[in-house]
């Protein structure tokens, strides 16, 4: 009896430890090591954050007759791939990337390798966009990771972002030997893409992962498409990039480059951008972000005065474009940007994945106002 009692609990011990390890008693599917992959030049499928055809290297984000003419410091931001990204249709079981580096700092003070150089993915799920893998990147030019395993066979859409402050020379999608990695559905006829120009917060600094930036959020959300021009440290709005962002052919220009701008540039600069914009788009609907309240703000008032009185010029511009007539510009303010527990920055100034998740809320139905607007 003693015996039967003994084998008895061992067994009930060990079923109760699958069920703590694996609740749902799901099978867990086995990765072979030795199972051969098949790589996918990421080049042959869908490319989708590239403003211009012909830029110097493939995923730059400048086109490549913009070399000295913008300033060398922009110049040298275009080539990191910010807001890029991949899209595919796969029935792979496992996922993996190789992928080369321009620069050899993957990683920066205040924010990580996995989204300063790293690869993030998403999967269409239920109709929204989800999160499935990432890759991050060793002390090396070029990495081979693993993005995701244990997959079904199932036909499935995917996207993979690219780095947001490191450039790629190259960028492979592997798969297992037999699985199919094709185009993507096409998307929507006359779908246009949503340019975000401004600050070192547009491009990305400091998200955990390429995925977790507010264009990106806002984007997937809307399900649309993106162009990032986000140049940290060097959103001033002179004449030159105001051109560039003219050539584009936008459903909705987000403007949000006060951090870095004082306060002549603002009176000086931002009417004309706006004005070039205007000029070349004049149905085109144009957003105007405030200077988000610095972290520490809210037990150190101090901080504010300076980007308050930028913050009441951009106001100013936007209500003299109101009474002048333009009826497809839109505002958001930039006190709750980030909340104001003072939890959303990495060193008062940078979102972290909190605080874009906080400036995504905000601004997303001020930004479905203006793509409706895009339609009328």
């Amino acid at each position: 009896m003693k015996k039967r009692n003994k084998i008895f609990g061992r067994l009930l011990f060990i079923a109760l430890t699958i069920l703590l390890i694996n609740p749902l008693g799901i099978k867990a599917q086995k990765v072979n090591p030795e199972a051969k992959i098949k790589w996918i030049n990421a080049k042959d499928l869908c490319i989708e954050g590239k403003g211009w055809p012909v830029t110097n290297q493939f995923y730059d984000r400048l086109p490549s007759n913009a070399k000295g003419v913008v300033r060398t410091a922009v110049w040298e931001l275009s080539e990191n791939s910010a807001g890029m990204c991949i899209r595919f249709l796969t029935d792979a079981t496992a996922l993996s990337a190789r992928w080369t580096l321009r620069k050899r700092k993957i990683a920066m003070t205040n924010m990580p390798a996995s989204g300063v150089s790293g690869l993030d993915l998403y999967v269409r799920s239920e109709n929204k966009w989800k999160w499935l893998g990432a890759a991050r990147p060793d002390d090396t030019i070029t990495n081979t990771k693993r993005l995701t395993t244990g997959l079904s066979t199932a036909m499935r859409e995917c996207m993979v972002y690219l780095p947001l402050y490191n450039g790629v020379q190259e960028l492979e999608i592997g798969i297992p030997e037999g699985a199919i990695c094709t185009l993507p559905p096409n998307r929507p006829i006359g779908m246009k893409p949503i340019v975000f120009y401004g600050t070192s917060i547009v491009q990305g600094s400091a998200a955990s992962r390429p995925g977790m930036t507010y264009p990106a959020m806002l984007c997937r959300r809307l399900d649309q498409t993106m162009i990032n021009l986000g140049f940290s440290g060097n959103a001033i709005c002179e004449p030159e990039v105001a051109d560039l962002l003219a050539e584009l052919d936008p459903a909705v220009y987000v403007l949000d480059p006060l951090p870095n701008m004082g306060m002549e540039m603002i009176t000086q600069s931002m009417p004309k951008l706006i004005e070039k914009i205007r000029k070349a788009h004049p149905k085109t609907p144009i957003v105007l972000i405030e200077h988000i309240d610095l972290g520490d703000a809210p037990v150190n008032p101090s901080r504010r005065p300076g980007y308050l009185a930028s913050n009441r010029e951009l106001r100013k511009i936007y209500e003299q474009r109101k009474k002048d007539g333009d009826r497809k510009i839109y505002y958001v303010r930039g006190e709750k940007l980030l909340g104001t527990d003072g939890q959303g920055t990495v060193d008062r100034v940078h979102p972290s994945d909190l605080g874009f998740m906080r400036m995504t809320a905000v601004i997303e139905p001020i930004l479905k106002r203006a793509l409706n607007a895009s339609k009328e």
